[in-house]
């Protein structure tokens, strides 16, 4: 377990680091295809629950690159768009702000202390992520991040919470399809781009 929350928070580090959406997009889909093995190596044999979550989990992660692809396809960036702070300023930022969160959270009533601080770590980064990055869909990768870390917090609970696993799943599905089709095609329409940033010079 504790080798699949340390790679879940490195993934979550890297998509505040790598530029490019499509990146983004792949290492968001290796969280979802870590938790569902995760999910599934933890299943106790007694109902398959936590087997079928993971199963869940892994298709997730299957489906979600797809779905973002056909976004990405509708909202071409003639360049990529500029961050405004560099690599390094935004993982400084990330870590003291997972390293403080983690300090300050007090226990969760889980026996995997690892799990913990690692579910902790991913809705920072998520949040961070939509703070720091200026592409629509990179902001929604983000929430995914942090939806992720909700997840693992799921997963790691004695006897696996599987109903709210799948509940997120379906919850996720219907942001990407309809935040990432609409609000993303909709800024690219206005602005050219999927800059969230031009969107202050916008006036009525």
């Amino acid at each position: 377990m504790s080798a699949a929350v340390a790679a879940l928070v490195a993934l979550g580090f890297g998509v505040i680091a790598v530029r490019r959406r499509s990146h983004a997009t792949v290492l968001v889909a290796l969280q979802g295809l870590i938790l569902g093995v995760t999910a599934i190596s933890r299943e106790g044999g007694e109902s398959g629950a936590m087997a079928v979550a993971g199963a869940i989990l892994i298709i997730r992660a299957a489906a979600i690159p797809l779905l973002l692809l056909l976004a990405r396809r509708r909202t071409p960036e003639r360049t990529l768009v500029a961050p405004t702070t560099s690599v390094a300023t935004r993982l400084l930022v990330a870590t003291a702000v997972v390293l403080v969160a983690v300090a300050a959270t007090p226990p969760l009533g889980i026996a995997d202390r690892v799990a913990e601080h690692g579910a902790v770590a991913l809705v920072c980064l998520g949040i961070a992520t939509v703070v720091v990055r200026r592409p629509a869909l990179l902001q929604l990768l983000g929430i995914l991040v942090a939806e992720n870390g909700v997840y693992l917090l799921a997963i790691a609970v004695s006897g696996g919470v599987p109903a709210a696993i799948e509940l997120g799943v379906l919850f996720d599905l219907v942001l990407v399809v309809t935040v990432a089709g609409a609000f993303a095609g909709k800024i690219h329409e206005r602005v050219g781009s999927g800059d969230t940033d031009l969107l202050r010079g916008l006036r009525d």
